[in-house]
């Protein structure tokens, strides 16, 4: 028996070293591939009169779009969104509300990364609307309902930065001395009661009449808006206070000079 053993295993060897050699083969290029980005088709409905959309290519967890401005006025806020079926996933861009002036040129060929959830990703075909865009002399182009959410967002930041604006006056008011300790001790508590204040007033000031209570989806927008203006003029309050801190006061008058103009550039804006 023992004469038979060692030829037998030769053999088998033998015959196995293809199958391992295969198996190695379809199983490196089994986890190559799935390595790779899944790709699929994306389509663009396009709402707006003045995009052109270029290209959209779907890779793993992401679509890039290319598309182009061809009014003659910037784009200052984009929205991309998926409403297939019961789903409902979007993506907005805002320049108007930053500190920055970026915007999208008349002209300029602009590239957007957008994530998507899994449930996307896992699909052939990914379809996807540019469904709204705002022009610089707030005209909006596609869905309306989207426009007048846009819209009734930055009303509410620009009234909160209006708020603002009379507190920082009264600080510039104050002596170089005196400017750091009310920062420091009072600023953020002024800001707030400010913040806190009736839109009533300020929203007459911009000749808008009172938000239409029938319909929540326009109130709420506003009220987010509220809140993300509240949210930024804070924490740029406590942005400025940690700078004091490492640096000291000096230039105090001129920083505050610089968010006033800062704010005002943005209300006009919004």
């Amino acid at each position: 028996m023992t004469q038979y053993i060692t030829p037998l295993r030769k053999k088998l060897f033998l015959l196995l070293v293809p199958v391992l050699v295969g198996i190695v083969y379809l199983g490196g290029t089994v986890l190559s591939s799935s390595s790779k980005s899944p790709k699929g088709t994306v389509k663009i409905n396009n709402l707006t009169h003045s995009c052109e959309i270029l290209s959209a290519e779907k890779h793993n967890g992401h679509i890039k779009i290319s598309f182009r401005n061809n009014n003659d006025k910037a784009i200052t806020a984009y929205v991309f969104s998926n409403t297939e079926a019961n789903d409902s996933y979007s993506v907005a861009e805002e320049f108007a509300f930053s500190e920055g002036d970026a915007v999208i040129s008349p002209g300029q060929i602009y590239d957007k990364v957008i994530g998507i959830p899994a449930y996307l990703n896992r699909r052939d075909e990914v379809v996807f609307n540019l469904s709204a865009i705002m022009l610089e002399d707030s005209i909006g182009e596609g869905d309306p309902k989207i426009i007048r959410n846009i819209k009734d967002y930055r009303l509410g930041e620009k009234v909160q930065l209006m708020k603002a604006l009379p507190v920082i006056d009264k600080l510039l008011r104050l002596s170089d001395t005196e400017i750091p300790v009310h920062w420091d001790k009072t600023a953020r508590h002024d800001f707030e009661v400010a913040l806190d204040a009736p839109d009533t007033d300020w929203l007459i000031q911009l000749n808008k009449g009172p938000l239409n209570n029938h319909d929540p989806d326009n109130k709420s927008q506003f009220e987010l808006g509220i809140q993300s203006g509240k949210e930024y003029v804070l924490r740029k309050h406590q942005e400025m206070k940690d700078m004091v801190e490492l640096q000291g006061t000096a230039g105090m008058r001129e920083d505050l000079t610089t968010l006033r103009d800062l704010y005002a550039k943005m209300i006009a804006r919004l």
